[in-house]
């Protein structure tokens, strides 16, 4: 059984996605599971992830900034799974021309399986105010679209699986994504690492993932403004970071704003976790949320809406949650989780093996039918 995994949103420098597929094709290549992916990139070409062949699609973007590159034709796409030869076709996002692999797979007896990340629709947030409404109308159409190509839709939350509408016939499973516990609770405070960003004394505040406007980032810079000589380390890029700076000028945070940009090794983001004094998720319509786990295995404190998909998942576990969308919550959050010791919460069930273990099982059972 061959499963190959296709998305237009693989970013090289961030995303929940990408990090995903990494630790599924390096479980892959330890459990010896025939694995490869269709992905989007700057040019087509071929990269080898474990022992999972990638398959790159060109596809273009509007803007570097944004981190992402979309095939606007299906018949690369299609081009490549040929050549991959899967026994399932796992999709990722309604933008992979999902009805077009949904019959291309049913004419070859390949099975199709979807998994949800987050409302599409929350991507019209970064455009321009005239575009926002009707782009985010195309955008809920096309995915509810896509919602009839899997024959079953995997989400990782219950969250995520409350605003999911699948057409009859087609199956629903909640499965958990995974953090790397090898690397993150291993993970040690950096006294060196926290004197180059933070002056002694000054709680040190950190944020890690995309910049763009669906995450919410607009809420940190007068989240700061309401926390006196805390420090705001950005681990991450994205469009987002020009008009985050310009609000952080307006309200005077500006200086205590550090931008590290994207973290591209896990082990040293490990670090800057555990570095850390307060980890920020500010998204709260995030259907999971890796970074807030990762910070906690970390043994970071963290602070994240009541409302987001992993909240579920840390609360009882020593995050502390919080309103949604309100800059003064987020910053009240923060006060409470300094002034509380380290968490020591066991994620043990949460391991990547265990989600590729019941993903294979998945795989299996729509292959066979």
């Amino acid at each position: 059984m061959r499963v190959v995994d296709l998305t237009q949103w693989y970013s090289p420098v961030s995303g929940g996605i990408r990090t995903y597929l990494v630790a599924k094709a390096e479980w892959a290549a330890r459990h010896g599971r025939a694995h490869a992916a269709v992905v989007t990139g700057a040019h087509a070409g071929v990269d080898i992830v474990g022992d999972s062949r990638f398959e790159r699609v060109r596809g273009r973007t509007p803007s570097d900034a944004w981190g992402y590159r979309l095939a606007p034709r299906r018949a690369p796409v299609l081009a490549a799974l040929e050549r991959l030869d899967p026994s399932v076709v796992v999709l990722h996002d309604a933008l992979a021309f999902p009805m077009s692999v949904a019959r291309w797979a049913a004419a070859r007896g390949v099975a199709v399986a979807m998994l949800c990340h987050s409302d599409l629709a929350l991507g019209a947030a970064g455009l321009p105010a005239a575009l926002r409404r009707p782009a985010a109308g195309v955008l809920t159409l096309a995915q509810r679209r896509a919602w009839g190509a899997p024959s079953t839709i995997m989400v990782a939350s219950r969250a995520a699986r409350s605003g999911l509408e699948p057409p009859p016939g087609v199956g629903v499973i909640t499965s958990p994504l995974g953090v790397d516990l090898g690397v993150f609770a291993a993970a040690r405070a950096d006294a060196a690492l926290r004197e180059r960003l933070a002056p002694a004394g000054s709680p040190l505040l950190l944020y890690a993932g995309r910049v763009s406007s669906e995450k919410r980032v607009d809420l940190l810079p007068p989240m700061l403004a309401g926390l006196d000589g805390a420090v705001l380390v950005i681990a991450g890029t994205g469009a987002a970071v020009p008009p985050l700076m310009r609000a952080a000028r307006r309200l005077g945070v500006e200086k205590r704003i550090v931008l590290l940009g994207h973290v591209a090794e896990r082990a040293r983001l490990a670090t800057l976790m555990a570095t850390a004094d307060c980890f920020v998720h500010p998204n709260p319509t995030e259907p999971f949320g890796l970074c807030p786990l990762e910070a906690l295995a970390a043994r970071c404190r963290v602070v994240a809406p009541d409302s987001a998909g992993t909240a579920e998942l840390l609360s009882g576990r020593g995050a502390v949650l919080v309103a949604p969308g309100d800059p003064a919550a987020l910053a009240e959050g923060v006060r409470r989780a300094l002034s509380a010791s380290r968490p020591r919460a066991d994620l043990s069930e949460l391991s990547w093996d265990r989600t590729f273990d019941r993903e294979w099982d998945v795989y299996a059972s729509l292959a066979a039918a």
